[in-house]
């Protein structure tokens, strides 16, 4: 899973809680949750990070890294990619966390 989010955006900051709890809940089933900071300030991200006590990683993005996903036009944005790279679901803004969790259980080992 793929999330970019930003420290300002409040709906990003209500998911994260939820993304930690699947990290570790199904993340030995296969998840891995990869986090896309699109704050200019990486001293912000880094103070969130520690804050919410993320236990996945969190890389810096920027306008060139959000154009390969078709543009980050809102947040949060949150992909689903299977193991072979393909992206089989996105969400774009405040999205019902059920329905991400929904689609993303099919995809993980037994």
């Amino acid at each position: 899973m793929l999330d970019f989010w930003a420290t300002w955006c409040a709906a990003c900051q209500l998911e994260i809680p939820r993304f930690v709890a699947w990290q570790s809940q199904f993340g030995p089933r296969g998840l891995q949750i990869i986090g896309i900071s699109m704050d200019d300030d990486p001293a912000l991200a880094r103070k969130l990070y520690k804050k919410m006590k993320l236990n996945y990683p969190v890389a810096m993005g920027d306008e060139k890294l959000g154009q390969l996903y078709g543009g980050v036009l809102g947040l949060p944005l949150t992909f689903l990619i299977d193991s072979q790279g393909k992206v089989q679901a996105q969400f774009r803004g405040e999205t019902d966390l059920k329905l991400i969790e929904d689609q993303f259980k099919p995809l993980l080992r037994p």
